[in-house]
């Protein structure tokens, strides 16, 4: 019987799908078997068992041991984007989202299909020829998924076994990265190892990827929680880039099937740094950098992963992600605590709340040379070195060992840490940074005590910190104190152990210079004391302002300064005491207060009552 008009319709209708699910069956296990070495499995690549299912389902995990899971096209093409947003590159962002726009259609069409596939190729073109490390293989991922869509729905074509071949030959390299202890690779390998977990040539390289994830996390987190990343200190953004590797590496491992890439002791670690790296980010769980927020996407594995835990890590992600206002005290018992110091990562984290206007401090002390950063809501204020140098009669000294931890004490009003190091001639420098958590005031603080002083010999201590990106320094005509702004004032910074007006005498200099605030002072006793009082409140910067160098008294005998040393700071209606003993702490009276401790810090009342704020002995 002759086909109607509306049977050959039909039937050319019809054609397409059925070049595509030949080409899908056939062309892509031809191309890879004549290709010989790791591609000829690929053969499997489009089995014809694997549906297209719904079109917003996650990849659904095959019952059957070694099966791939099936992509659809909506996770694919999420999938893409989201790596395009993490891209450091305009042009790569900008061809990975047309490649997610192109897959999110989910067509059938022959000639669409063949497109994406050469656009598949020239993203790895692009990616070998011209992007850095960590860019290819975000690209490399993001053709995995594409490649791994057209090849589970039966729509790969003839181009997509040569495909499938230069990605095991990117896999490749990447495993002799991995093997040199770069796990930057690592997401890639495992989404490519278990996408087309049913070939040997990819599914081969999952077991590298896993043992470098679980030798680097054992490595690079203590027991503590901290983080270590490279031999130099290198900010939190670089342990929270970390984590976040890591936390991707495991996303990817969980979604498309299967356990994760590592063991229960290593998952317990990882936890360990991201509840380090939650109290690292800034508003809405972003990284903080020079004069801004990077984009949430920068920390979305993390974040996940921390949000969907329970207890009080998951409770702190969720505080992070919207930080509230104002935090009572019952809710802020139930999230993690705001500090952490670990003494054998030489590391510590000092936070006023978890609430939006919160200040952070980070340390980083393993060398020589401290790390210091400072952030207030979502601004660094201060990041990078905090520099010293001491000289001796014009002899510099160096450190002949490194940092210990002297004292370390957090409650819900102060965060205290102080760290020393040996010098020569019998002298050591003590280095101290104090959070204010009701008054968001930093101290940071340098000290050189001695048990014997080399008196009548000139000491000198110069100490500086460096500004973060896009903030200026300004100081008055007539006061030695700073302004830091950007678009707005940001801090006030006062030199306390140098008279406030700048035609006073001192024994020593405060200026703005290079991107950064530096301190000298000088001492004839063989001790000195040098505070940089950091007032990080933006709602008091500009009110009337001044601070006092006090006597201390011991015994009705006034001391010399490098015996003992207080100051009275005032910003508006609200004042501080601060005293340092630089001696053998004992009974002695400053401001009509009596003291025998070591360091004092506390809030004058409008009746001359110093409160205690912080006081070690």
């Amino acid at each position: 019987m002759p086909a109607t008009k509306k049977d050959k319709t039909a039937k050319k209708r019809r054609e397409p799908t059925e070049q595509v699910e030949a080409s899908g069956r056939g062309g892509a296990g031809e191309q890879a078997e004549a290709g010989g070495q790791g591609g000829g499995a690929v053969v499997a690549a489009a089995r014809p068992g694997a549906g297209r299912g719904r079109r917003n389902a996650p990849p659904k995990a095959a019952s059957a041991a070694g099966r791939p899971p099936r992509v659809r096209a909506a996770e694919a093409a999420r999938r893409i984007h989201e790596l395009a947003d993490v891209s450091d590159s305009l042009e790569g962002r900008r061809r990975l989202r047309r490649l997610a726009k192109l897959v999110a259609r989910d067509s059938r069409q022959v000639r669409r299909i063949a497109f994406i596939e050469g656009l598949l190729g020239e993203c790895l073109d692009e990616a070998a020829a011209h992007a850095p490390p960590h860019e290819r293989w975000l690209v490399c991922e993001a053709v995995t998924w594409g490649l791994a869509w057209l090849a589970r729905t039966r729509r790969a074509g003839g181009s997509a076994g040569g495909l499938l071949e230069r990605l095991v030959k990117c896999a490749l390299h990447a495993r002799d990265a991995i093997q040199r202890r770069d796990t930057s690779p690592a997401r890639f390998v495992l989404a490519l190892a278990r996408l087309f977990r049913d070939i040997e040539a990819c599914r081969c390289f999952e077991d590298d990827a896993s043992a470098a994830l679980v030798e680097e996390i054992s490595r690079l987190v203590s027991s503590d929680g901290a983080v270590v990343v490279g031999g130099e200190p290198a900010g939190s953004n670089a342990v929270v880039d970390r984590v976040e590797r890591w936390s991707g590496a495991r996303e990817i491992a969980l979604a498309i099937g299967g356990p994760a890439p590592w063991d229960k002791a290593t998952e317990a670690r990882w936890m360990l740094a991201v509840a380090t790296a939650l109290r690292l980010l800034g508003g809405h769980g972003r990284l903080l950098t020079g004069a801004g927020r990077l984009p949430e996407a920068c920390t979305r594995s993390l974040m996940q992963a921390a949000r969907a835990r329970k207890g009080a890590i998951g409770r702190t992600a969720a505080a992070v992600k919207k930080p509230p206002r104002t935090l009572d005290r019952k809710g802020a018992k139930r999230l993690l605590p705001r500090d952490l110091h670990a003494a054998d990562s030489a590391q510590a984290v000092m936070r006023t709340s978890w609430q939006r206007d919160a200040l952070r401090v980070f340390l980083d002390y393993r060398e020589p040379t401290p790390r210091l950063e400072i952030a207030t809501s979502d601004r660094l204020l201060v990041d990078g070195s905090w520099s010293w140098r001491v000289s001796l009669e014009g002899r510099p000294l160096d450190a002949e060992g490194p940092w210990t931890l002297s004292c370390f004490e957090s409650d819900r009003k102060a965060a205290f840490l102080e760290i020393t190091a040996p010098l020569g001639g019998g002298l050591q420098l003590e280095r101290q940074v104090v959070l204010l958590v009701r008054d968001a005031v930093v101290l940071v603080a340098d000290a050189i005590t001695a048990a014997t002083p080399p008196a009548g010999k000139p000491l000198r201590l110069e100490a500086s910190i460096a500004l973060g990106a896009g903030l200026e320094a300004g100081q008055g005509e007539e006061t030695r104190e700073a302004v830091v702004y950007d678009t707005t004032m940001q801090a006030t910074a006062l030199p306390l152990g140098l008279p406030e007006w700048a035609a006073a005498p001192a024994s020593g200099g405060f200026t703005v210079a290079d991107g950064g605030l530096s301190l000298w002072q000088e001492s004839q006793g063989g001790r000195l004391y040098a505070p940089l009082w950091l007032d990080c409140a933006p709602g008091r910067v500009g009110r009337p302002l001044t601070w006092r160098q006090l006597t201390v008294a011991d015994t009705r005998r006034n001391l010399p300064r490098h015996q003992a040393a207080a100051f009275r700071v005032q910003s508006g209606h609200e004042q501080w005491l601060l005293y340092r003993a630089l001696d053998m702490p004992r009974n002695r009276t400053v401001l009509g207060c009596n003291l025998s401790c070591e360091f004092l810090l506390g809030r004058i009342r409008p009746d001359g009552v110093v409160a205690r704020t912080l006081e070690i002995q």
